[in-house]
């Protein structure tokens, strides 16, 4: 993989690679993006590298601080399809928006709370109707990677992009979509107190009322997910946001936020049905995308197929208006201590 910048604090001046221009506008056109605070800081026809300022709002895990795994995907996702864009630029002089069709995530370790997430993202091969694209998250160093993915994406004609898209990303004169400066800006305070989850989940399942356990986890609010239990059953709901749009011209939501919506859905059932005494951990987590995701309410399932001591393998099954017709499925594997 091209390794422009080992670390963080080395990042090279991106006037050095000719598409920085494109790949932030391209990113800047996303409501999750610009609401997340992606900043690109380098495009060329071979990589994107994308930083994810921290923010108290996209924590996953109260008790340490660390941001959800959803937020991860979605930078990740982000950094491929800019990947994508800027590479089919490159060799076909073309713009095309591709959709995610798969993606695979392995993460190897936390973020370390109070810090930036970097993604390192090139398109690897492109054939007539697929890109192949792999990525990197990381802090301090390439070297030492928070999470490795690999994915790939459908290629659509340019004649389904609009004149005004075209435009914003590559026209004259183009003003870019400004990023929502408060993200950065923020600042977690670590609590010094833990959170007795046991007693969040055990409140929870006592009134039949999720609400104060989604609350419990910063990131379930931000994209604003809602659970309902019936019996043994429990479905979770996305409910329709615009600051979830990934994709302006369908209009679409966001991979990453389907992904994390599906991720958080899987925690939150392991949690009942576990009466979990901490948030599960991720250890793995592939998602296959059916369909696009489109500008509505959504919602989730999840079952638990295999339980040892320490490690829950869970499948996720994502749907809209038909709950026959799925526009995601993924797998997932939880360490549970």
């Amino acid at each position: 993989m091209t390794n422009p910048s080992t670390t963080n604090k080395q990042i090279v001046s991106p006037e050095f690679f000719e598409l920085t221009d494109v790949a932030k506008r391209f990113v800047n056109q996303l409501a999750q993006c610009r609401r997340l605070g992606f900043d690109v800081k380098e495009g060329s026809a071979h990589h994107v590298l994308i930083e994810l300022p921290y923010s108290k709002d996209i924590i996953g895990y109260p008790d340490t601080g660390v941001i959800h795994g959803g937020v991860i995907t979605t930078l990740i996702d982000t950094g491929c399809g800019a990947a994508v864009v800027c590479a089919i630029l490159d060799k076909y002089k073309s713009l095309e928006i591709s959709p995610t069709l798969d993606l695979r995530v392995d993460y190897m370790r936390p973020a370390e709370p109070n810090k930036s997430v970097f993604v390192l993202a090139e398109c690897y091969r492109l054939t007539s109707s697929v890109a192949f694209t792999r990525a990197i998250a990381y802090q301090d160093s390439i070297d030492a990677p928070i999470a490795h993915a690999v994915g790939s994406f459908m290629r659509i004609s340019p004649e389904m992009i609009s004149d005004e898209f075209r435009h914003s990303l590559i026209g004259d004169n183009c003003e870019q979509v400004a990023l929502d400066a408060s993200n950065r800006a923020k600042e977690f305070a670590e609590q010094n107190q833990r959170i007795e989850f046991q007693d969040v989940v055990k409140r929870a399942i006592e009134t039949n009322n999720y609400t104060y356990l989604l609350e419990k986890v910063p990131y379930s609010q931000f994209i604003g997910i809602s659970v309902e239990r019936f019996g043994d059953e429990m479905v979770f709901k996305l409910p329709a946001k615009a600051d979830n749009i990934g994709n302006p011209i369908l209009p679409a939501i966001h991979g990453g936020v389907i992904a994390g919506f599906m991720e958080m859905s899987a925690i939150v059932q392991l949690m009942v049905f576990m009466t979990a005494k901490k948030v599960p951990k991720i250890v793995d987590f592939s998602i296959d995308y059916l369909r696009a995701g489109l500008h509505q309410d959504t919602f989730a399932e999840c079952k638990i197929t295999r339980q040892g001591r320490r490690v829950a393998n869970v499948s996720i099954n994502c749907w809209q208006s038909n709950r026959k017709q799925l526009i995601a499925t993924a797998r997932a594997h939880f360490l549970l201590e």
